[in-house]
C-alpha cells in the first residue's frame, strides 16, 4: 500500500521526528532541480566564455558578444523553465497564465533588440561592407569603424561617430564605394577601345589608366560620387569650363583627375555627377568638402 506525505507539517512540539521528516521530504523534491540548475549555470558560463574568446579572435567588438550573450540567456531561461515545470509539476493552468503574461512582457522588452541581432547576423553573413569601407546607408555616409550584432559604427564626414542599428541597414539602400583597382582598370581599358573614334576622350581614359597603375598600391580603392545641381539660368558652357579648371587643379590630390557628367535634368536645372578615386577613404572625409567648395564657388560670382 502506497503512503502519501501529509499536506501540512505536523507540530514540532507533538511530533518532532515527523516535523523533520516532512521538511526533508519537501527539500528532497528540490534536489534534482538544484542539480540541474547548477549544471545549466556552469554550462552557461562555459558557452559564454567560449563565444567571447571566439569573437575576440576574429576581431569583432564587445557589442557582438553582448548581443549573443542576450540570446543565449533567453535560450537558457527557456530551458530552466522547462526543467522546472517537468520536475516540480506546478498547477498547469496557473503556470500557463503566468507564462503568457511574462512572455508578453519579455517580447515587448526584447523585440527590438532581437530584431537588431537578427539583422546583425544578416549583415555579418551578407557582408555588404567591411570595416574600413566608405559607405552610404540611406542618408548616412562615412567610414565603417565597427560591426556588431546590434549596430554598425560609422565615422561621419564631420568626424563624429554615429551608431546605425542593423535593422535600419537591412531596410535601407546601401552603397559601398570600394572598387577593385584591377577590375576598374580593365573596364576603363574596354572603354578606351570603344572610344577610339573620340581621340580626346580616348586619351583621357588612357592617361587615367596609366595614373591608376602608377599610383595605386593596393588592390582596392574608393570611387566616391556626389551630385551638384545648377539652375538653367547659369551659362552651362562657362560652368563646364569652370569644372574643368577645378578638376585639373585637384588631379594631384586624388589618384586620377576627377571626372563629371550630366546626370539628370530636373525642372529648370541640370544635375552633374562628379567622381573621384582615392586609395584611402579618409581622403574623402578630409578633402571632398574643399573640392566641392571650389566647384560651387561660381555661385558667389553669379
Amino acid at each position: 500500500m502506497q503512503t502519501t506525505s501529509p499536506t501540512t507539517p505536523p507540530l514540532l512540539s507533538s511530533d518532532p521526528i515527523g516535523y523533520i521528516m516532512y521538511y526533508m521530504g519537501q527539500f528532497g523534491n528540490l534536489i534534482p532541480l538544484i542539480i540541474w540548475l547548477v549544471f545549466l549555470l556552469i554550462l552557461y558560463f562555459i558557452v559564454i566564455r567560449f563565444i567571447k574568446r571566439t569573437l575576440k579572435a576574429v576581431g569583432m567588438g564587445p557589442g557582438a558578444s553582448t548581443g549573443i550573450s542576450l540570446g543565449i540567456r533567453l535560450v537558457f531561461f527557456v530551458i530552466i523553465i522547462t526543467v522546472s515545470v517537468e520536475l516540480l509539476q506546478p498547477d498547469v493552468a496557473a503556470f500557463l497564465s503566468l507564462t503568457a503574461i511574462f512572455g508578453t512582457a519579455m517580447g515587448l522588452a526584447f523585440s527590438q533588440a532581437l530584431g537588431n541581432i537578427v539583422s546583425g547576423l544578416y549583415v555579418l553573413m551578407a557582408r555588404p561592407f567591411q570595416i574600413g569601407d566608405y559607405v552610404r546607408i540611406g542618408n548616412i555616409e562615412g567610414i565603417v569603424r565597427e560591426i556588431t550584432l546590434n549596430y554598425t559604427l560609422i565615422l561621419l564626414p564631420d568626424e563624429t561617430v554615429q551608431l546605425v542599428p542593423n535593422s535600419r541597414i537591412v531596410t535601407s539602400e546601401v552603397t559601398n564605394f570600394k572598387i577593385n583597382i584591377d577590375d576598374y582598370i580593365e573596364t576603363m581599358q574596354q572603354d578606351t577601345e570603344e572610344a577610339k573614334k573620340d581621340r580626346d576622350y580616348s586619351d583621357i581614359l588612357r592617361n587615367a589608366v596609366h595614373q591608376l597603375r602608377k599610383l595605386a598600391h593596393d588592390d582596392d580603392a574608393y570611387r566616391y560620387t556626389f551630385d551638384l545641381t545648377y539652375h538653367m539660368s547659369f551659362d552651362h558652357g562657362e560652368l563646364r569650363k569652370h569644372f574643368d579648371r577645378i578638376c585639373e587643379k585637384w588631379k594631384s590630390v586624388f589618384l586620377i583627375k576627377p571626372s563629371y557628367q550630366v546626370w539628370a535634368a530636373p525642372n529648370a536645372g541640370l544635375t552633374y555627377r562628379f567622381a573621384i578615386i582615392v586609395s584611402n577613404p579618409m581622403t574623402i572625409i578630409k578633402r571632398v568638402s574643399d573640392f566641392m567648395s571650389d566647384l560651387t564657388i561660381i555661385y558667389d560670382k553669379a
